[in-house]
């Protein structure tokens, strides 16, 4: 059932916001971190390695950027919002929202296609 949900997902973005290949490898120093998304799966590595599924991939309102990925696993969710242009060098900037224990995080970085 999750593949057809994200199926239905990417299936349903106007074209350009598609164009957010994978995979994509995010990353952020101070505090340091990496996202890699590799289709329907993410592993996000920040104070500990947590894989999760991409559950929904959602373009801003009206606009084909930023672009959200709902991201859930089995002990932590993100949602990671990627927007279109150059950041440092990158493809694209990054906000990650996420929680660790009881804590919310905002991180910040940058995006590579591969």
């Amino acid at each position: 059932m999750r593949s057809i949900a994200c199926y239905l997902a990417f299936s349903a973005l106007p074209l350009s916001a598609q164009e957010l290949t994978y995979p994509l490898i995010c990353s952020g120093s101070d505090p340091t971190w990496t996202l890699e998304v590799a289709g329907e799966t993410a592993t996000l590595d920040f104070q500990r390695s947590s894989e999760m599924d991409v559950m929904l991939v959602t373009p801003a309102e009206g606009r084909d950027w930023p672009v959200a990925l709902t991201l859930i696993g089995r002990g932590d969710s993100a949602i990671l919002i990627v927007d279109q242009g150059l950041c440092n060098g990158y493809d694209h900037g990054a906000r990650v929202l996420t929680q660790r224990g009881e804590t919310p995080l905002l991180l910040v970085g940058c995006c590579l296609r591969n």
